[in-house]
């Protein structure tokens, strides 16, 4: 039964425990962010003291769910930190630049040992460093010795006829021989069995994982058979004052008590061992043990409970921590801890109350259509009957036509025929009248139910999108971290806005935008804004200013990065791509053509190579992955004045709006975000250039790709007139030939898979309403072949020439 026992308890802090440890690196990444964001605040404003305490709260978190999960070198890393920021929040420390360097450098050090756990390894690199850095901040404390604890708590005088028990000895006493003698079967040779008492502290703000902390520091110098109450009871988030835990070890009394005394969880511990307690129990007689239990409930306190209290206030007072003893069983366990990352989404729960109440008007439209479908069953029916009886009239009636003609020749008048045929056939004009009545209320019905399932998939749709939406400030509010490195390293004063961080983005684009932005702020930072001296001696405010900016237009979102720097400068900058060889010298560029060859793949115009800049890589790696979010980028400059680098991404990249066009008997779809324009022209006019089909549109050359010689498609239309959709951007554009323009519609995007990865000029697939299958046209593939197509009859022209 004990090893039942013992197996449940390890399961909760199983180091394999995927869902716990999900759970873990989730919070701990907020966690970190939140850090992060405090201490660039109380860099700004030292006295905020709601920042200093959110920073404290948040390592003391991390701290304890670290321990939790038994990610030892973290939460005693963490717990470090935690004595730094203590004193600030007491202010005994001030907050410095000296202090806000070590607690950030702390940060990133914490950051590498949770990246470390997530690829299943320890961290395993010096902090020691690090560590005394930490401690020259703190303050030594005037209590520290053993001899200036406070004076013990008034108690109760104990009876002194009775001997001192401990409460832990009390509970030991309460369990039965047989369940002691299983606890000592259980220690292996050289250990002891010891019972341990803890008082934990109810002010701590983590007080409900307290018992869950110590367990997990037990377990560091020994086998943890038991606590009391169960382990079940600790995982619970409630609050419990007194836990005592039955450890089998090969440690002393006091490294027990130092293991198990956590500072701002614990108020006491004590630690007894039971190696003779099982012999004491059988000897005594039943009377003694209940004479023995009666006297412990009269003490009020005991002397060894006094003697603990006063000791466990000096640890409070004095003594932290001692991360020396659980770090060896830290390196010694196997790396663990290994939880394969998953996107996670925080969403509110007003947008899921929003989609249950969509789900649950679904259900009603789909029992309209069920009733919708069991009128029409009923109607076939009707109209199998009517019809049935229809024709049989039809037939009598023909039957009767030569009757009548009969009649007539043998001189019945012709009214008293007509009569006689209204009388027994005059109800088959309105033999349907019924039924269509009814068929034209099922078909409004039918309608409007159409109607409904439309605006319910409709708001659906876009309730399902806003729970993939997540803040751009996600992204944003890593930034003022990296610029202040950035001003740091550069000699620079920089500083940054941000508006618009509440601005909504996809999470898969939220996840692939990181770098560019990223690669736009260095280069601002690093090209852009001048040096403090420069910047004076032009007149200009010694600290330089970076805005982040996002704002949503229509199903785009715009993403700005201004800076008030020098400029770029166009010549320069010609210069400097003739001079590496990636444009021809004799090229004629406009002022905004030679700002944008910095998107070319390794073009820096640094002077040197830095940390920062100067290989080349950067800006050619923020447009190719713009393109793959097809997006777009741009730079516009002023020199002088600074430049601004604009980044239009759509909302989403689950579904866009497309432009379906039809080549042969194939339907493609053009996102509708790249289309610029459409035309319907004569095919006389595409005119040739060199072999190359160019059409003059407004006196601008565009250049024409034919889709159905791209993908090899045969039997299109040789009408006299053809479609030419103009796709790009304002500044690079092309123009795709098409047979016909069916209409624009919602598409949604599916990946290509295995062999078709590699089809050029294609992002994917959808599926239309009438089950076929078309293909998602990639604009900027379409613009590289074109402008390829262009340098080649270029080159060939000059050399012609």
């Amino acid at each position: 039964m004990l090893k039942v026992k013992i197996l449940v308890m390890s399961d909760f802090l199983d180091a394999n425990n995927e869902e716990l440890l999900k759970d873990y690196f989730s919070e701990a990444e907020l966690m970190v962010d939140n850090l992060e964001s405090n201490i660039l605040a109380i860099e700004n404003d030292p006295a905020n003291h709601d920042a200093i305490d959110e920073i404290f709260r948040a390592a003391h978190t991390l701290k304890g769910n670290s321990a939790t999960v038994e990610f030892t070198e973290i939460s005693t890393f963490a717990h470090k930190m935690e004595d730094l920021l203590d004193e600030v929040r007491s202010d005994r420390v001030q907050v410095t630049e000296d202090v806000v360097d070590t607690l950030l450098n702390s940060l990133d050090i914490i950051k590498a040992m949770l990246e470390a756990r997530q690829n299943g390894s320890v961290y395993a690199e010096s902090v020691e460093e690090i560590s005394n850095k930490i401690k020259s901040f703190i303050p030594e404390k005037a209590g520290k010795g053993k001899n200036s604890s406070p004076a013990p708590k008034t108690v109760s005088a104990p009876v002194q006829s009775v001997p001192a028990v401990s409460d832990s000895a009390s509970k030991t006493v309460d369990m039965s021989e047989f369940e002691l003698l299983e606890l000592k079967q259980s220690c292996q040779p050289g250990q002891k069995l010891w019972s341990i008492s803890v008082v934990f502290d109810e002010n701590n703000p983590m007080n409900s994982v307290g018992g869950i902390q110590v367990f997990a520091a037990l377990k560091a110098c020994g086998t943890v058979l038991k606590t009391v109450p169960d382990f079940e009871a600790l995982y619970e988030d409630e609050f419990h004052k007194d836990v005592v835990y039955y450890v089998a070890s090969s440690n002393s009394q006091e490294q027990l008590e130092d293991v198990a005394f956590l500072d701002d969880v614990t108020l006491s511990v004590d630690a007894q061992c039971l190696e003779n307690a099982v012999a004491k129990e059988s000897s005594e007689q039943p009377e003694q043990k209940e004479e023995k239990t009666a006297q412990v409930q009269t003490v009020a306190e005991t002397p060894k409970q006094e003697e603990a209290k006063v000791s466990a206030e000096q640890k409070t007072e004095s003594a932290p921590v001692q991360p020396a003893k659980t770090a060896p069983a830290a390196k010694a366990a196997p790396a663990s801890g290994h939880a394969q990352q998953s996107s996670i989404l925080r969403v509110d729960s007003k947008r899921i109350d929003t989609l249950m109440n969509l789900v649950s008007e679904t259900v009603i439209t789909k029992a309209s259509f069920n009733q919708s479908a069991q009128q029409q069953s009923d109607m076939l029916v009707q109209f199998q009957t009517l019809d049935s009886a229809f024709r049989e009239k039809i037939r009598k009636m023909f039957e009767q036509l030569p009757q009548y003609l009969e009649e007539i020749q043998n001189g019945v008048p012709v009214k008293d025929i007509r009569n006689n045929i209204m009388q027994e056939y005059g109800e088959i004009p309105d033999y349907f009248a019924s039924f269509e009545a009814k068929f034209k209320d099922l078909n409004t019905k039918f309608h409007s139910a159409t109607q409904n399932l439309g605006r319910i998939a409709g708001e659906l749709q876009e309730g399902v999108m806003k729970i993939r939406m997540v803040p751009i400030s996600q992204i944003f509010d890593r930034f003022p971290r990296v610029v202040r490195d950035l001003q740091k390293d550069l000699g620079k004063k920089v500083n940054l806005q941000i508006e618009g961080e509440e601005t909504e983005l996809d999470k898969t684009v939220i996840d692939d935008l990181m770098d560019p932005i990223m690669h736009c702020v260095r280069n601002s930072v690093d090209h852009g804004i001048e040096s403090p001296e420069k910047r004076k001696a032009l007149g200009k405010s010694e600290t330089g200013t970076v805005l982040l900016k996002a704002a949503n237009e229509g199903n785009m979102i715009i993403i700005d990065i201004v800076d008030d720097g020098n400029g770029i400068d166009a010549e320069k900058v010609r210069k400097k791509a003739v001079e590496k060889g990636l444009i021809h010298p004799n090229k004629v560029l406009s002022e905004q053509e030679a700002a944008n060859l910095i998107f070319l793949p390794g073009f820096s115009t640094a002077d040197k190579i830095t940390n920062v800049s100067g290989r080349g890589v950067g800006l050619d790696v923020v447009k190719t992955m713009i393109d793959k979010l097809n997006g777009t980028v741009n730079v516009t400059t002023e020199k002088g004045r600074g430049s601004k680098f604009s980044i239009r991404l759509p909302l989403t990249l689950a579904i866009i709006q497309g432009l379906l066009v039809r080549v042969g008997r194939e339907v493609y779809s053009i996102p509708i975000a790249s289309v610029i324009e459409s035309h319907r022209i004569k095919r006389g006019e595409i005119n040739t250039i060199d072999n190359y089909e160019v059409l003059n549109v407004r006196n601008e050359v565009i250049s024409v790709l034919r889709l159905s010689r791209l993908f090899n498609i045969r039997n299109t239309e040789d009408g006299e007139y053809c479609f030419v959709v103009i796709v790009g951007t304002q500044d690079k554009k092309i123009g795709i030939m098409v047979d016909a323009l069916i209409g624009e519609e919602d598409v949604v995007i599916k990946p290509l898979r295995d062999q078709f990865t590699q089809s050029p000029g294609i992002a994917g697939a959808s599926i239309l309403g009438d089950g076929s299958v078309s293909l998602i046209i990639d604009v900027s593939q379409l613009l590289e072949l074109g402008v390829r197509q262009e340098i080649e009859a270029r080159s060939e022209y000059g050399a012609i020439e």
